[in-house]
């Protein structure tokens, strides 16, 4: 499977993370923890936010199969997690503004696995 992996100067640095090929960006220490469920092409929330430059930490748990959490507008791949996992991925947006966030993974965005992240 790809992985959409996006380049944002208002986003923490690329490194290494869980099981997903090293995509998941890395988490700052002490970042808010946002949990975020995945299953039959859906999140859980489906709408959450953020204050402009906070450090959070998107932490996906796949209940099914295969997915990701990508953020649109220069955000990139946050984190991607396999059935049954959780994982953590990083992420700051110094912007305020309204975020889409989806699925990369083929025909789960289209099915409508996409959700709105507020920053403020």
């Amino acid at each position: 499977m790809a992985f959409v992996v996006g380049a944002g100067a208002t986003l923490a640095a690329c490194g290494g993370g869980g099981g997903d090929g090293g995509a998941n960006r890395p988490v700052e220490p002490g970042a808010r923890e946002i949990e975020v469920s995945a299953d039959s092409f859906s999140y859980d929330p489906e709408e959450t936010s953020v204050d402009a430059g906070e450090d959070v930490a998107i932490v996906l748990t796949s209940d099914d199969i295969f997915h990701d959490f990508v953020v649109e507008k220069g955000g990139g791949h946050v984190v991607g997690a396999n059935g049954g996992e959780t994982r953590r991925g990083g992420l700051r947006l110094d912007k305020p503004g309204d975020y889409t966030f989806y699925c990369s993974v083929s025909g789960h965005r289209s099915a409508g696995m996409e959700g709105t992240l507020t920053v403020e």
